[in-house]
C-alpha cells in the first residue's frame, strides 16, 4: 500500500525537522525523502473494515502479577457512535482503554499510522521522545496501562512493525498534530449573537471542523472518550479522538470550559536545535490542563487554567487553541484564541471593529494577531455569513456555517454548547464524503458522564 500523502506543516514543526533529521540518520542528503503535499493532495486508502468494536465490558483477563483485576469502563455505542468510559487511577483508565480498544488501537497503527511515519522514524522518535518531551506523568503512566493490558489481551503486535507497540511509540503518535499538516475551523458565538435563539438564549455556542485525512482505519475507529480521574484535584473530560488518542483536539471538562485545536501555519515552530531542548507536546499537555480544577490559585476552572499553563510551558508547534467556557460576571467575553508558537503565545480577543464584531470569533489555520494575517477563502466565508446573517445564528445555522468550512479530510464535526454541558457530534464514516449530510448526535453531560461529582 502506497503511503498516504500527507503534509509536514508550513514551516516545518519541531517533530518534521526531527523526523527529517532521524530518517536521514545511515542516508546521504540525496536520500532524504522530501516533503509531501499539501493536504488537499491526500490520496484516500482503498476502503477496509474497521476493527469490530466490543460494544459492551467483556469479562476481564485472566489476572496476573501486572493484569487488573476489574476493568475500570465500558465501551457502549450510542445512536450509532462508540463511547469510552474509563474512570480510576491513571493505570486504571489506561487498562480499560486499552482492554476494550485493543483491536481499534493496532488497526490504526497499522492501517494509518505507519503510512505516516515510517516504521524506523517511529523506533528513534519514540526514543529520543521518552527523554525530551515534557509530559505529565499521569499520561505516561496510563499510556503504559494500555500497552500492558493490551499484551495480556490478545497481545500489542504490530505487523507493519514487526515487534510489539510500546508506550512510547504512543506517545509519539499522540503528537501526531505537532509534525502534520492538519486543517481545523472553529467558529464561537453568544450574547446579542445568540440571543434570539430559544435554546440559547445568549448562552455561548462553537461549531469546529476536525479536518484530518479520509483514511478509512481512522474515521472508522473514532469513539469519544469520557475520562473519570479519582483524583480530587481533577475533574472529568469528555474528549473527541480515535482509539489510542489520550490527549485532545475537541475537549470539554466538567467546568464547560472548552478546547478545540487548529493547526496553525505560521512561520514560528522550533527548529531542531530548539526542540532537542526539549518541549510540551500540544495535545497531551490540553488533556492535562483540561483536567486540573485550579492552575492559576483563583479557586475555579476557567478558561484562565488553559492559558496559564500554556504560557509557562516550552512549545515547538505553530497551532492555534479556540477556548471558550460559560459566561463569566468577571470578563467580557467566553471564548479567546490562543495562537501558539516556539517564540510565545499571544491571545486573540473578539474585535468589535471587525466582521465578526464583539460577540464572535472565529479560528481557521491562520495566525491572525501573532503575525499579519494572510489571505484564506474560509475565514472570509465567515464574515459574508455572518453579515449576510445579520451576526444572528442558532444551533442550526450554526452547524450549517460549520459545514460550509469542511474540507476534503474533515474526520469529525462538533457542536459544543458549555453553559448546558452539551455535545452534538458527528463522526465521519469511511463511506461518507465531506459534504454529508447526516445529523450530529445529541449528548448531554449526565448522559455521557454521570452527575457532576457522583461516583462513577
Amino acid at each position: 500500500m502506497p503511503p498516504r500523502a500527507l503534509a509536514l506543516a508550513t514551516g516545518p514543526t519541531a517533530w518534521a525537522w526531527m523526523l527529517v533529521a532521524l530518517t536521514a540518520c545511515g542516508q546521504s542528503a540525496a536520500e532524504v525523502p522530501p516533503a509531501a503535499p499539501a493536504p488537499s493532495a491526500v490520496v484516500p486508502a482503498s476502503a477496509t473494515s474497521p476493527a469490530q468494536a466490543r460494544t459492551s465490558p467483556p469479562p476481564a483477563p485472566a489476572t496476573t502479577q501486572d493484569s487488573p483485576a476489574t476493568i475500570h469502563g465500558e465501551l457502549a455505542v450510542v445512536q450509532g457512535q462508540r463511547v469510552l468510559r474509563v474512570w480510576g487511577t491513571p493505570t486504571q483508565m489506561g487498562h480499560a482503554h486499552g482492554f476494550l480498544l485493543r483491536d481499534s488501537i493496532l488497526e490504526i497503527v497499522d492501517g494509518y499510522a505507519l503510512d505516516v511515519i515510517p516504521p524506523t522514524a517511529l523506533a528513534t522518535a519514540a526514543s529520543l521522545y521518552t527523554t525530551i518531551a515534557d509530559i505529565s506523568p499521569r499520561l505516561r503512566e496510563e499510556t503504559e496501562g494500555i500497552i500492558a493490558v493490551m499484551k495480556q489481551a490478545g497481545g500489542a503486535r504490530v505487523p507493519g512493525l514487526d515487534r510489539d507497540l510500546q508506550a512510547s511509540d504512543l506517545l509519539v503518535l499522540n503528537a501526531m498534530t505537532d509534525l502534520l499538516a492538519i486543517g481545523c475551523s472553529s467558529v464561537s458565538a453568544w450574547g446579542p449573537s445568540t440571543a434570539d435563539a430559544p435554546q440559547l438564549a445568549g448562552a455561548p455556542a462553537l461549531v469546529r471542523n476536525l479536518d484530518w485525512s479520509e483514511d478509512p482505519q481512522l474515521l472508522g475507529n473514532q469513539v469519544i472518550i469520557v475520562y473519570r480521574p479519582d483524583d480530587p484535584k481533577r475533574q472529568p473530560v469528555v474528549s473527541v479522538a480515535f482509539a489510542g488518542y489520550v490527549g485532545c483536539l475537541s475537549c470539554m471538562n466538567e467546568a464547560g470550559v472548552s478546547a478545540l485545536f487548529n493547526m496553525g501555519y505560521g512561520e514560528g515552530a522550533a527548529g531542531l536545535s530548539t526542540a532537542l531542548a526539549g518541549f510540551s507536546p500540544s495535545n497531551l499537555l490540553l488533556r492535562d490542563a483540561l483536567e486540573q480544577r485550579d492552575i492559576d490559585g483563583d479557586g475555579r476552572s476557567t478558561a484562565d487554567d488553559v492559558e496559564a499553563l500554556w504560557r509557562r510551558k516550552t512549545h515547538a508547534g505553530s497551532y492555534i487553541l479556540h477556548l471558550i467556557e460559560p459566561r463569566r460576571s468577571d470578563v467580557d467575553t467566553p471564548a479567546r484564541v490562543l495562537e501558539v508558537e516556539a517564540d510565545g503565545v499571544v491571545r486573540r480577543d473578539p474585535d468589535a471593529e471587525g466582521a465578526l464584531g464583539p460577540q464572535m470569533l472565529a479560528a481557521t489555520n491562520h495566525l491572525r494577531r501573532k503575525t499579519e494575517p494572510s489571505s484564506c477563502s474560509r475565514y472570509r466565508r465567515v464574515e459574508r455569513t455572518v453579515t449576510k446573517a445579520e451576526h444572528q445564528f442558532d444551533r442550526d445555522s450554526l452547524w450549517a456555517l460549520g459545514s460550509t468550512l469542511r474540507l476534503p479530510q474533515v474526520v469529525h464535526a462538533v457542536l459544543v454548547e458549555p453553559e448546558a454541558r452539551a455535545l452534538q457530534v458527528w463522526l465521519r464514516k469511511p463511506s461518507e464524503t465531506d459534504d454529508a449530510t447526516s445529523s450530529p448526535v445529541a449528548h448531554t453531560w449526565s448522559s455521557l458522564v454521570g452527575t457532576p461529582g457522583a461516583a462513577p
